[in-house]
Parts: structure tokens; sequence; C-alpha cells
């Protein structure tokens, strides 16, 4: 079951992520705080899910990619929560790390964290220097200028009526991590090439579903159920897959699309390999938080 595995994937990276921040300073404190916050991990998940479609990844492997991915993706939540971005106070049913902390910490902490994260992979000794160049060029893609960042600037700009692609911010924003999960596995040349191709477009779909059922469920849910502040799109007058959409169609969108991923991932040439990313997709439409 998809629940149990997360459970097993968080175990594993969340000791991976006690074990490399292990200072005592003021900013690693921080980096803990929400880095090792409960979660579902789903990211890492997909990671370890992934990397079962091949022979390409140790264990030591999938776990120092999926730590990179969970400390990626913990670091652009807390500069997400910021006063200058979407100024929330709660994130996975806990203060905010610039509410524990201060702003200029969780800065820091933010900043720190993505370093850490492409430090992981480039000083990993389960992975060969290929894959740690293959796996760099897509966190990098994923998360940077063209990629991540430029999701949250158009989020930005459609607070303002500047931008009005709601697909396009919640691709880029989110779907590109999540392509960069299922994809970073495989990241060697020796790897089947129509197997990335299928994985990057599964990963995009899958990635746009979460996000859509995200805004579904900031309107249909309690902040205490989904870890966050429940009105934090109304009050920041965010454009959302709901406010355009509304509820029952972005449901039906999300599930169309993960549908869609589960097709494709049952036509890849693996067999049971696939049965945890297809437990996982079927896990990213129903879950309650």
């Amino acid at each position: 079951m998809s629940l149990d595995f997360l459970a097993s994937c968080k175990a594993d990276v969340f000791a991976n992520i006690t074990a490399v921040i292990s200072s005592n300073t003021e900013i690693a404190s921080a980096m803990r705080y929400s880095a090792i916050a409960e979660s579902k991990c789903i990211r890492a998940g997909l990671v370890y899910a992934s990397s079962k479609l091949s022979n390409d990844l140790s264990q030591g492997g999938s776990t120092d990619l999926a730590t990179s991915i969970e400390l990626m993706h913990t670091y652009s939540l807390i500069h997400d929560d910021l006063p200058a971005m979407d100024d929330d106070e709660i994130r996975r049913g806990q203060a905010s790390n610039h509410i524990k902390f201060s702003e200029a910490t969780a800065i820091l902490a933010g900043d720190a964290l993505q370093a850490l994260a492409y430090e992981l992979i480039v000083s990993s000794s389960n992975l060969e220097n290929e894959h740690k160049i293959g796996s760099m060029k897509i966190l990098t893609s994923a998360c940077g200028y063209e990629g991540m960042i430029l999701g949250q600037q158009y989020d930005l700009e459609a607070e303002n009526n500047n931008f009005d692609d709601i697909k396009k911010i919640h691709t880029l924003k989110t779907a590109r991590l999540i392509q960069a999960a299922l994809t970073m596995p495989h990241a060697t040349k020796e790897t089947d090439s129509e197997l990335l191709l299928n994985l990057d477009s599964i990963g995009e779909k899958l990635g746009l579903a979460f996000q859509i059922m995200d805004d579904v469920l900031e309107v249909t849910s309690s902040s205490e159920i989904i870890g966050k502040s429940n009105r934090s799109d109304i009050e920041n007058k965010k454009m959302t897959y709901v406010t355009q959409f509304g509820v029952d169609q972005s449901t039906q969108q999300a599930q169309d699309l993960v549908d869609a991923c589960i097709s494709s991932l049952q036509t890849l040439n693996h067999n049971e390999r696939a049965n945890n990313l297809i437990d996982l997709a079927k896990f990213m439409i129903s879950r309650e938080s």
C-alpha cells in the first residue's frame, strides 16, 4: 500500500537528513525544524518508486536523491511562506519557519537547504559521477529561473492580474520538481531515452494533478487537516484551479490527469515494477491533506 511505502521512504530520508544536518547552530536548527516536520514525503516516494523501474541505483543512491528532492521542496516551502511571498503562518501543522525563528533566519535556512540538496548529490558515495552530473542537470533545470522560480514569479504576478495561465503556474511551480523526482533515478546515458520521455510526461501530468488537488483541499478541508491555512489563497487573492473552474471541474481534471498517468505506467514494459508508482498516483488524487 502507498501509505506503508511512503512511511518507509520517509523514515530513510529523515534519518539521512538528521545525519547530514547534525550541528547545533541556529541555522541548522531552523533547517531541521522544517525539513523533518511531519509530511507525507510524496516526492521522495516518487524517487524510490521510479528507481524500481531499472537497476541504475542502489538503495543508498535512491536515498540520496530522495533526500535531495525533499530538501529542495522544503526550501521552496520556507520561502513560499515568507511575508514577501504568501505570508503564511502555518506549514506542516506547525508555525512557519519565519514565525518560529525569524524572517532573516528563514531566508538563510531556505538558502542553505537548497545548497545542501546539491551538495548531497555531488558528494554522494552511492552515485556514479555520470549519474551525479545527469541528476544535477535535471534538478537545476527544474528549480531554476525557467522552472520552479519562474512559476513562483508568475504566481505573484497573477495576484495583481498580470498573469492568467493557471496551468502554466502549476506546471512550473509544482510539476517540475515532481518530474525531476521521476527522472533523476534514470539520469545516465545508458537509460532508455523513451523511458525518460515517458516519465517526464507522466511527472508533468502527475504534478499538475497534485497541485489541482491542493487547490481543491484548500477550500474543502480544514487548516488542521491540511496542515496549513485554508484561507491563504483567498486572502492573497490567488489564482487557483478552483477560482477558475470550480471544485467539481477541478477535481475531474485532476482525476483525468491521474488516469492518464496510470494508463501510461501500465503500458511500460516493467510489469509489477511500476506498482508503487501506480499506487502513489492513486494516492495523490485520493489524499485528504
